[in-house]
């Protein structure tokens, strides 16, 4: 799925409940993203503290399982085009404190039964219904943060959000980045800059 139509998709549900007074363009979101990639590589000191407690929490273990476990993490981005799958299996093998959690928590709310699908995946981790459940508990080397997804995403189908706490709100969430973009210089229109093939034949005829 191509960005604009992304934006219409996940950001647009957002605006359509009231969240959001408008759409970013497609310029706007990649101008946010540059300036959201520092937070999106690194780790607050709760995450450092947790994620790290197990042999297999440790950076040069655990990034190849969690590529092997969903490749799509090899991309960074914003991640309104990804499928909720991919969504889902990020949040379950990247320990995240709760204050981060809501970014992808409105992303998954943003499609069809995507709070659903991340409650049924989290509750197999906890139950042990996967082959993957005790390697993604070691993976994000906090205990019950599985347990604690079911949790919020159940919070998310009712609009409620983990506490931001100290994280920048312009990163802490889906609505809250979507408002920061729309801040961002809207550069000219796709094509602008580019050369219309048509005009330039017609001129010759």
């Amino acid at each position: 799925m191509d960005t604009e139509q992304s934006i219409q998709d996940r950001i647009g549900f957002f605006v359509k409940h009231g969240y959001i007074d408008r759409l970013p363009t497609p310029w706007q979101l990649k101008v946010g993203w540059l300036a959201m990639l520092p937070v999106t590589l690194s780790e607050s000191d709760r995450e450092r503290e947790r994620s790290r407690s197990t042999l297999m929490g440790q950076v040069p273990i655990r990034v190849p399982l969690q590529i092997l476990y969903n490749p799509r993490q090899l991309i960074t981005d914003t991640g309104i085009t990804q499928r909720p799958e991919s969504i889902v299996r990020h949040v379950l093998s990247v320990y995240h404190e709760d204050a981060f959690l809501g970014y992808d928590l409105q992303l998954l709310q943003s499609h069809p039964d995507g709070l659903a699908l991340l409650r049924e995946e989290a509750s197999k981790v906890v139950e042990g219904k996967t082959l993957w459940a005790p390697y993604l508990r070691k993976l994000v080397g906090w205990p019950g943060y599985h347990e604690g997804l079911i949790r919020l995403a159940e919070a998310a189908e009712r609009f409620e959000y983990p506490d931001p706490l100290d994280v920048d709100p312009r990163f802490a969430s889906l609505v809250g980045f979507s408002e920061f973009c729309c801040t961002m210089p809207d550069w000219p229109a796709s094509g602008f800059y580019g050369f219309d093939l048509e005009r330039i034949v017609s001129r010759w005829k």
